[in-house]
């Protein structure tokens, strides 16, 4: 009988449920059963955080893009030194403001970096990226200049006609006496360089124009010669490199026919292979893609005058005369090859034109009409400041105006 019993406690011992081995036993599934949800929620947040983001950048996106303004708000005012104002170049992450006395840098809000003086009668200015020069027309001087200040001081025997700077700092300079032209090189240090060019006014016609590609080893150059009674154009392409070397004068391109009465009054280098020439009868797109033998890619001819013109990087920026009722200008932006990226007519007065940074500016005193490169006129009116330059400051309707005597920061509401 006793043995009977300790057999039956034994069997009911081993059928006892212990709960701690139960909740160790259970513990692993129920903490997965947490890990999943916890990955599930997480999931679900990170599709709704990017959902919303994608919503922000869409809104932001169509508002920076297609909205337009009628007012604006002053928001803050920086006083400028004393001094004589010719104009403002973009200059590193700030601007250079120059006169005829002197250079003076500036920060995006008008703080001055550096000032460095001279003297000029008529200073005008050539920008290509790092560098920027100042130039006295019908002088001598010239001064060239990065952000960190004055770089380099030329003085030439011969009065200066017309200055073109590379992205590697070379120097161009067009002197004239009073039976022909030179073109001078220099390097970035200021040093002349046994590089010339010398071009009769009798039989080569007078230089309009001068352009250097990026790297400074090809030239391009634009005269007016008589034929008989007519005035005629010419466009010559210059090579400095190796492939030059074997061609008289440098010489590797030159193109008369296309300009038969024609007056070409600009060049510029898109880049080392793409150039355009300006002429009053419309736009010549070139290709130097075969350094020793440059291509017309694409001529359009201009259907009323042109008015003005602009370039930033790889683009073109022309505005010509509109007679119809509603509009008194066109606008086009061209790509480096002559493809047209934007048409608009549009109305109002203007005097200069800046495109930079996706905004085009057409300004006159105190007015200003802020296009897109979409095509959208931001705004066009009063901004109650002689505007000598604007920039796109902040990131939907902020700009900064540089005038006289101040830089002024508004938003356009």
């Amino acid at each position: 009988m006793i043995e009977d019993k300790e057999i039956k406690k034994r069997e009911l011992k081993d059928r006892i449920i212990v709960t701690a081995d139960l909740d160790e036993k259970n513990a692993p599934r129920s903490r997965r059963r947490q890990n999943v949800n916890f990955f599930v929620e997480r999931g679900r947040f990170i599709l709704l955080l990017l959902a919303l983001i994608t919503a922000f950048t869409v809104v932001f996106t169509l508002i920076k893009r297609y909205k337009s303004y009628d007012k604006f708000k002053l928001k803050w005012i920086h006083e400028l030194s004393e001094g004589s104002l010719v104009g403002y170049e973009k200059l590193g992450n700030g601007f250079l403001k120059y006169s005829k006395d002197g250079a003076l840098y500036l920060k995006p809000g008008g703080k001055e970096v550096w000032i460095e003086s001279y003297e000029m009668s008529n200073p005008k200015t050539d920008n290509n990226g790092k560098y920027v020069i100042i130039f006295d027309v019908g002088g001598n001087d010239l001064e060239s200049y990065t952000k960190d200040g004055r770089v380099a001081a030329i003085g030439t025997d011969l009065p200066i006609l017309k200055a073109v700077v590379s992205k590697t700092g070379i120097i161009t300079i067009l002197v004239e006496d009073s039976n022909s032209t030179y073109i001078f090189f220099y390097n970035k240090e200021g040093e002349q360089l046994n590089i010339s060019i010398k071009s009769k006014l009798a039989g080569d016609g007078f230089p309009t124009d001068i352009a250097l590609s990026p790297d400074g080893t090809a030239l391009m150059a634009t005269f007016q010669y008589l034929k008989g009674s007519s005035m005629m154009g010419r466009v010559v392409f210059y090579d400095f490199s190796e492939i030059g070397q074997n061609m008289p004068n440098r010489v590797v391109g030159g193109f008369d026919e296309e300009f038969v009465s024609s007056m070409v009054a600009r060049v510029r280098y898109f880049d080392k292979i793409n150039s355009v020439a300006i002429a009053s009868d419309g736009l010549y797109f070139f290709s130097s893609k075969n350094v020793a033998s440059p291509k017309l890619i694409k001529t359009i001819k201009a259907e009323e005058d042109i008015e003005a013109v602009d370039f930033e990087g790889n683009k073109l920026c022309v505005v010509y005369k509109n007679t119809s009722e509603k509009f008194n200008h066109t606008l086009y932006i061209y790509s480096k090859t002559g493809d047209v990226i934007l048409k608009k007519e549009f109305l109002g007065d203007f005097s200069n034109l800046d495109m930079q940074k996706g905004y085009i500016y057409l300004t006159k005193d105190d007015k200003a009409i802020i296009m897109n490169t979409a095509g959208v006129i931001k705004y066009s009116g009063s901004l109650d400041s002689n505007i000598h330059k604007i920039v796109k400051r902040g990131l939907l309707s902020g700009f900064t105006i540089l005038g006289d005597n101040d830089f002024r920061g508004i938003v356009l509401k």
